[in-house]
């Protein structure tokens, strides 16, 4: 479909993290002929999309990673609320520089929520709450551990504040029905919603030869691999790694960084595993060639993280082509999608025993291997259509701003900045 937009519509996409798909759809929206700026924290520490400009980029593109003043500390939760809010304002300031006519903000901590409505406000721009998980239900479990009154309060505060913010909001995205539904029971208009599915850049994960040069470069050739790849935080139990590489007869690789990185190289060494192998984040243009290397894509999700979390990982082992292993939550989103693509074999994230059986009976049957990679590949080929989800956020600009985007805007905007070199 061709659509013609006003020459000075502008939009902003944010995500704190910098995920492979928001990138993804900032470049579709720029394609389709909107001026579209991507901002992300580049001090936080996770694995990174296509979050610079680069090379082939549609013209009206542009990008940046912001920073703030000091490292960001993930484990000290004090610091890391003050970080949180230095780096609020930090992108409200830059929202107030770009005045665009539309907001959309993902994973992001709620005070960083909270100032870029408060800028969007101000120079009278539109605010879509892109909802990936409940902020106020993983802050109260973590802090719950700590002190059960601390979490209960915190909770209890923060969930009136992800409320508030949600009912001001212009549009609201979620990832799935189940998720919408939930939200209403929070008496959110259920017509505000839109539910677009998270989805892996198809383009960006070619399928590639097992031993493709990366691969060869970073694996060893003759062994059969289990290989997990991005954040492993609070969520994501490490031992189960410990558990494959300790009763199979495989190399287990860990693609990742941070405290359980840490504990699984140590653990590995006390417990004299050799088939154990932890490294740090690849960039994401290697990420093809890691992927492609493993036999079996493992995922990992405890019970408290919640039934709507879907991590990146798991969509991008659903375009790799490989067959998923998983410990993961029936209930959880990923799980029944893993499901619903027959792309894999998932268990319970507390049943080491249920893992070990799925591994072995992936491991002993080459031919199930193959053609549960390929029907991942095949469902990520229907599901992750850019052009289709731009039509989706085409559709999600124009309610939010009560207009068709082919019309011209009230609002003036500045000119557009430099883009920003890969």
């Amino acid at each position: 479909m061709t659509q013609t937009f006003d020459a000075t519509f502008k939009i902003v996409f944010h995500d704190y993290g910098g995920h492979a798909f928001t990138a993804h759809i900032a470049r579709e929206m720029a394609r389709r002929g909107v001026r579209t700026h991507y901002m992300s924290f580049g001090s936080f520490a996770t694995p990174k999309g296509k979050v610079d400009g680069r090379g082939g980029d549609p013209e009206l593109f542009s990008a940046e990673q912001l920073s703030i003043s000091a490292p960001f500390d993930k484990e000290n939760l004090i610091r890391r609320r003050q970080q949180q809010i230095e780096y609020a304002r930090v992108a409200a300031a830059k929202v107030l520089e770009q005045k665009p006519d539309v907001v959309f903000s993902s994973n992001s901590p709620l005070e960083v929520q909270q100032h870029l409505m408060r800028a969007c406000r101000t120079i009278g721009a539109k605010f879509v709450f892109w909802v990936q998980d409940i902020h106020s239900e993983a802050i109260g479990q973590i802090l719950g551990r700590k002190n059960a009154l601390l979490g209960r309060l915190a909770g209890s505060y923060y969930r009136m504040l992800e409320r508030r913010l949600l009912r001001q909001s212009d549009g609201v995205i979620v990832i799935s029905e189940a998720f919408r539904d939930m939200l209403g029971g929070w008496g959110l208009d259920a017509a505000r919603m839109t539910v677009v599915e998270n989805w892996a850049p198809l383009e960006d994960i070619p399928v590639l030869p097992r031993d493709n040069d990366w691969a060869l470069r970073h694996m060893r050739a003759d062994r059969t691999r289990i290989v997990y790849s991005g954040t492993m935080a609070r969520k994501h139990n490490p031992d189960m790694l410990l558990h494959l590489a300790r009763n199979l007869d495989v190399d287990v690789h860990l693609f990742s960084e941070g405290v359980n990185a840490d504990y699984v190289r140590r653990s590995a060494a006390e417990q004299g595993l050799d088939n154990v192998f932890v490294q740090g984040w690849v960039p994401v243009d290697d990420l093809p060639g890691m992927l492609a290397g493993a036999d079996i894509l493992y995922a990992v999700i405890e019970r408290e993280a919640g039934a709507f979390s879907v991590p990146s990982k798991v969509l991008s082992y659903l375009a790799a082509g490989r067959p998923i292993l998983a410990s993961i939550p029936a209930e959880n989103l990923s799980s029944r999608k893993i499901a619903r693509a027959e792309a894999g074999l998932v268990s319970s994230p507390d049943d080491v025993e249920a893992l070990l059986a799925d591994a072995r009976t992936l491991l002993a049957d080459a031919q199930l291997r193959q053609r549960m990679g390929a029907n991942g590949r095949r469902y990520a080929e229907a599901e992750f259509d850019v052009t289709a989800i731009g039509e989706r956020f085409v559709t999600i600009i124009e309610e939010a701003m009560g207009q068709p985007l082919n019309q011209p805007s009230p609002q003036p905007v500045a000119p557009i900045g430099a883009r920003s070199s890969a």
